[in-house]
C-alpha cells in the first residue's frame, strides 16, 4: 500500500491524532525547555555552525553530525529563534507519531494502533522534561528515532512483499539514523541478519549497505568541504571512542545497559505490578463482556464507569505509572520472544520488529527509565510486546485482550496528560528575550532572568561568555558567543585534557565566566573537579555576582 492509499484509508484517525497533536503544540509551547542542561547545546551549536563554525573543529560535539548540520541549515533559512527549533522539533515528533501508527497497523487494528499512538503522544512526546520529543536533550536522538521507526516500517513491508524499494529505503533510513546517533548502527545489522535469513542474496546485502552509507558519506564529505581536516576528524573519532568506553559512561548506564541487581529488583517489582494491574483490567473487561452480552448501552456505560474509576486512581498514583509500569518492557519482549523462537521462520515480520526494538533500545535493556533514554525506546518495545502477546499468548481471547490493551493505553495516556498539565500549572513565569521565550516556575525564572540581565549589562553583543559546566541556553538567549570548550563534564574534560582547555581560555580570553557549582556537590565543577580551570578564572577574573539558588551561581568578569 502506497502512502496516498494509506492516508486515504486511515485519514480519520490520522486527522484525530493531528488535532490532538496541534492542541499539545499550543499547550506545551515554551514550557518543556531545560534551562541548564543539554537542550542549550542543541540550539546553540547549529547557530554557531550557521554563522561559519565547522563542526568537530570550531564547534565541538559528541553526537553525530546530521542533526547539527540540518538544524544549522534551518537556522540559516529561518533565523536563530527558539520557535524555529520548536517548529522543527514538532514536525519531527508528528512524523514519529505517524510512524508508530503506521508500523502498528502492519500487525494490529486501527483502534489498537491509535491507542498506541495516543499513549506515545502523551506519555513520551509532550512531557515537561528534557527527555521529550520536541525540545529534547538531543535532536540527534529524535531525528534518529524517527528515521529508525520508518526504517522498521519499510523493512516489515519488504518482508511481506519482497519489493526492493522498501529494503533500500529501510537501509538508507538506517544510515540517516546512524549519522545522528551512532548506536543506531546496530538496527541495520538486524536488517542484514533478516535479509540473509530470508534469501541469502549477498548482492542485495551489498546494495543495502551502499544505501546505508549514503548519508554518513554525504555528511562527512560536507564537513570536509566546510574545512574539517582528516586529522581533526580522526581526533574527534578518537575522543568519541574514549568517551563511549569511559568508566563514567559505565557508571551512568549501570542498571540499563549494564546489569545491576538493584535496578533488576526494581524492574522485577514493576513487572509484577504491571502484570497484576493488566490482569485486573483484563478480568474486568472480560466480566463486562459477559454481563453486557447483547446489551450495548449497558456495556458502554460500564466501560465509561470503569475508565473513570481507573483514571482517577491513576491520577492519584501517577508517579507509579510514570516511572515503573513499563520499566521491564525490554526484558519482557526478550523473554516472550525466546519462548516462541520455534515460530521464527513462520512469522519473520513479527520477530523482526521484536529483535529490532531490542537492538534500538539496548541502552535500556535491563531497566527502561522513563525520564531517561527509556522514553525514546519505549514505543517500539510496546508495539513488540503487544503483537507478541496477541499472536502467541492470547490466541483464544484476542478480542478481550485487544480491548484490555486499548483501555490500558488510553488510560495511561490520559493519566500522563493530566499529570503533565498539573506540572504546567507551576510554569507560569516568563523568561522573555529577543531570541525566544521560556516559561518556568517563579523562582527558576527569577534566577535565570537575573543571569541574563547581568550578561546583557556587563558584556557587549560580540563578547564571549563561557557557562560551566553546562548552560549554552544562556548564550543563545543573550546572543553571546561561547568558547570552543563550552560544554564540560568530568569525562569530557579528561578526554580533552584540562591543560589544553585552560590554554584555549587563555588564548580566547572570554569576557565573562558563569560557574554553576555547589559546595555540597562533588559532581559539580570547582568542587569535585576542574580545579585548574577554576584557578585560572580566580586569577584572571573578578567575582561580580553571586546568586544562591538550587546551586551556587558565580559570575566572573575579566579584570
Amino acid at each position: 500500500m502506497g502512502v496516498i492509499e494509506f492516508i486515504k484509508k486511515e485519514y480519520k484517525l490520522i486527522l484525530i491524532l493531528l488535532f490532538l497533536f496541534l492542541i499539545n503544540v499550543f499547550i506545551f509551547q515554551n514550557k518543556m525547555t531545560a534551562l541548564y542542561i543539554d537542550f542549550g547545546k542543541e540550539i546553540y551549536l547549529p547557530k554557531a555552525i550557521a554563522q561559519g563554525g565547522v563542526l568537530f573543529k570550531d564547534v565541538l560535539a559528541i553526537f553525530g553530525p546530521f542533526a547539527y548540520l540540518f538544524n544549522a541549515l534551518v537556522v540559516k533559512l529561518s533565523g536563530a529563534k527558539l520557535n524555529t527549533f520548536y517548529v522543527v522539533g514538532s514536525f519531527n515528533a508528528f512524523l514519529i507519531i505517524c510512524a508508530i501508527y503506521a508500523l502498528s497497523r502492519e500487525f494490529l487494528s486501527k483502534l489498537t494502533s491509535f491507542a498506541i499512538a495516543f499513549f506515545v503522544l502523551y506519555y513520551c512526546c509532550f512531557v515537561p522534561h528534557v527527555m521529550n520529543f520536541v525540545t529534547p536533550y538531543s535532536y540527534g536522538m529524535v531525528y534518529g528515532l524517527c528515521a529508525t521507526l520508518y526504517s522498521a516500517l519499510f523493512f516489515v513491508k519488504y518482508l511481506k512483499s519482497e519489493k526492493n524499494v522498501f529494503l533500500y529505503s529501510a537501509s538508507f533510513l538506517c544510515g540517516l539514523a546512524a549519522v545522528n546517533k551512532y548506536e543506531f548502527i546496530l538496527p541495520f545489522l538486524i536488517i542484514v541478519l533478516f535479509l540473509l535469513l530470508k534469501n541469502r542474496d549477498y548482492l542485495k546485502v551489498l546494495k543495502a549497505f551502499a544505501f546505508f552509507l549514503i548519508m554518513p558519506v554525504f555528511c562527512v564529505t560536507l564537513l570536509f568541504i566546510q574545512g574539517l581536516t582528516l586529522t581533526e576528524f580522526l581526533n574527534y573519532l578518537d575522543i568519541w571512542f574514549k568517551f563511549a568506553n569511559s568508566s563514567s559512561m559505565k557508571n551512568y548506564y549501570t542498571g540499563t545497559f549494564y546489569f545491576s541487581v538493584q535496578y533488576f529488583v526494581i524492574a522485577l517489582k514493576s513487572f509484577v505490578f504491571s502484570a497484576v494491574f493488566l490482569t485486573v483490567i483484563y478480568m474486568m473487561i472480560k466480566g463486562i463482556d459477559i454481563i453486557a452480552k447483547n446489551k450495548k448501552a449497558l456495556s458502554i456505560s460500564l466501560y465509561v464507569l470503569a475508565f473513570t474509576l481507573f483514571a482517577l486512581s491513576g491520577y492519584v498514583y501517577s508517579k507509579i505509572f510514570t516511572y515503573f509500569v513499563f520499566c521491564s518492557a525490554a526484558m519482557a519482549v526478550f523473554v516472550l520472544a525466546v519462548f516462541k523462537i520455534k515460530e521464527f521462520n513462520k512469522n519473520l515480520p513479527l520477530f523482526f520488529v521484536c529483535i529490532f526494538s531490542l537492538a534500538v533500545g539496548l541502552k535500556s535493556f535491563f531497566f527502561v527509565q522513563i525520564n531517561q533514554y527509556g522514553r525514546y525506546f519505549l514505543p517500539l518495545l510496546v508495539i513488540s510486546l503487544i503483537i507478541l502477546l496477541k499472536e502467541y499468548y492470547f490466541k483464544n481471547t484476542k478480542e478481550i485482550y485487544i480491548k484490555t490493551v486499548v483501555f490500558f493505553l488510553l488510560l495511561l495516556g490520559t493519566v500522563s496528560f493530566a499529570g503533565n498539565l498539573n506540572t504546567l500549572r507551576y510554569l507560569n513565569t516568563k523568561i522573555s528575550t529577543p531570541y525566544g521565550t521560556v516559561y518556568k516556575d517563579e523562582a527558576s525564572a527569577k534566577v535565570f532572568n537575573t543571569i541574563l540581565d547581568t550578561v546583557n549589562k556587563l558584556t557587549a553583543p560580540d563578547d564571549t561568555v563561557v557557562v560551566l559546566q553546562e548552560g549554552l541556553l544562556i548564550n543563545f538567549l543573550s546572543g553571546r558567543k561561547a568558547d570552543k570548550y563550552n560544554y564540560l563534564i568530568p569525562s569530557l574534560l579528561n578526554l580533552y585534557g584540562e591543560d589544553k582547555v585552560v590554554n584555549q581560555y587563555m588564548s580566547s580570553s572570554p569576557e565573562m565566566f558563569i560557574i554553576l557549582t555547589s559546595p555540597n556537590d562533588k559532581a559539580l565543577i570547582c568542587n569535585g573537579w576542574g580545579y585548574k580551570i577554576c584557578g585560572f578564572i580566580n586569577k584572571n577574573y573578578r567575582l561580580v555576582q553571586t546568586i544562591k539558588a538550587d546551586n551556587l551561581i558565580l559570575i566572573f568578569k575579566k579584570m
